[in-house]
């Protein structure tokens, strides 16, 4: 996820980091703390992120924007700028801001409903987070409990478990605290600088293998106090979390609910999102732009069309705006991303046309192995299956994958990657894990055997 503006008013702002895959992503300040709201600078691996002042984008006309938006997605609404609800402007955004942005909308009657209107501009103190998945849910819920801060939660599906989220099987990293595997913060430093080949940003790796299991404990298995997320991950007979291999990791250390670990994490901790008192929800919502001051340097929230009604409507923000509403995945053309709302690059392009500067997006998270039927979508393969063992083969049966790198399965996602698609130029590719009980595939991956 990325933060546009974190306007905290306290004295230090941590650095927050997060592992998705092979991919480290390290958000810092990079000016002094003022009130107003702080200019953020968006590290993705080796290159960063950050407000551009002087770009021009954010200073368009808004109902230019929506105007055009609605006649090439919404042809049946080509009057959008006639069904935009306005409410009245608040301090945090000066009124030569609304004329300029709103010219036409303000002399409009409101015709929002009772929902939006409770969710107006009026409730400016606030964090408003865009997104419902695991980042967005996160970050509502440390704003809200930690820091007491007000939270709106804006995403696009009609219930918060519409996210990307929802579909992850494998699981999430985590400690293994056995002895005997002697799993330790340098080691998954290590890890993932092997497998980030060096480009990886050092501060975040370490940042994220010292801080990281504390940060799953406390939003992921909260057994005592009830506020985050208490998943169900799988135990041992003794109680204890049962630890995973995968790809690029010399220990044993991914958590998991089954093959729907996803699915486990996302309905617990949205759960714990909607029964927050300081955290309010608005679905079939969709971000169309972010909100900046006259000067440009400063996002003061979000113009937001409600999918129902397709009405657009002012969400201000004294707190700042986060966006987490999914990856980019979703715009290639092999992916095993769901179609919808979903990976389609939202946050980017948000960003980008609000004047920050964009890098690295090359660095998107990936799968090496999909199922392919002819006529079917691609459906994923979890890196699990072959961290418990599954093997490629190819038309022969000969396991090829130690031919490309010495760790075989377990060998980078890239690498592995690279070694299916050159096989495939000359043999089908098949993953094979028949030499494990069929009983205990059943329990281990019931979504893949399902499908």
């Amino acid at each position: 996820f990325f933060f546009i503006n974190y306007p905290f008013h306290h004295p230090t702002v941590p650095t927050i980091s997060l592992l998705k895959s092979n991919m480290i992503t390290s958000i810092r300040l990079k000016a002094p703390i003022q009130r107003n709201a702080q200019r953020c600078i968006f590290t993705l691996c080796r290159g960063s992120f950050s407000q551009n002042p002087g770009c021009e984008d954010g200073q368009k006309h808004s109902s230019e924007w929506q105007q055009a938006v609605g006649n090439k997605y919404f042809p049946q609404f080509q009057d959008l700028n006639e069904r935009t609800a306005i409410s009245s402007p608040c301090n945090s955004v000066s009124q030569s801001l609304f004329n300029r942005r709103f010219s036409s909308a303000t002399q409009k009657k409101n015709t929002g409903s009772a929902k939006e209107n409770a969710l107006s501009i009026e409730n400016k103190d606030r964090l408003l987070v865009i997104g419902s998945g695991v980042a967005g849910c996160s970050a509502a819920l440390i704003a809200a409990q930690t820091h007491g801060i007000p939270v709106t939660l804006i995403c696009a599906g009609s219930q918060l478990v519409d996210c990307n989220s929802y579909w992850a099987q494998g699981g999430i990293i985590y400690r293994n605290y056995d002895p005997a595997v002697k799993d330790t913060a340098e080691s998954l430093c290590q890890d993932i600088h092997r497998a980030g080949a060096g480009l990886c940003n050092d501060e975040a790796v370490r940042k994220l293998a010292a801080e990281g299991p504390d940060r799953v404990r406390e939003i992921l298995l909260d057994e005592k106090n009830g506020i985050f997320a208490n998943v169900p991950f799988d135990k041992d007979k003794d109680g204890e979390l049962l630890c995973c291999l995968e790809a690029s990791h010399s220990a044993p250390r991914i958590i998991h609910f089954a093959d729907q670990s996803g699915k486990a994490i996302t309905e617990h901790i949205t759960k714990a999102a909607a029964s927050h008192p300081l955290i309010s929800i608005c679905t079939d919502s969709i971000v169309t732009d972010l909100l900046l001051s006259d000067d440009s340097k400063t996002c003061v929230g979000v113009d937001v069309m409600n999918k129902e009604s397709r009405l657009i409507h002012a969400q201000v923000s004294t707190r700042g705006v986060v966006l987490a509403s999914g990856g980019l995945g979703g715009i290639y053309s092999n992916t095993t991303n769901p179609k919808g709302f979903n990976a389609l690059g939202s946050s980017v392009a948000l960003a980008l046309r609000a004047g920050a500067l964009a890098s690295d997006l090359e660095y998107v998270q990936f799968h090496p192995t999909a199922l392919t039927l002819p006529g079917e979508a691609k459906f994923l393969l979890t890196e699990a299956l072959r961290g418990e063992g599954a093997i490629l083969r190819d038309d022969e049966g000969r396991a090829f994958a130690k031919d490309f790198h010495e760790d075989g399965e377990l060998a980078p996602r890239d690498v592995v990657s690279r070694g299916v698609y050159n096989k495939q130029k000359t043999s089908p590719v098949f993953l094979d894990i028949t030499h494990r009980d069929a009983a205990w595939i059943d329990g281990r991956f019931p979504s893949i055997q399902e499908h």
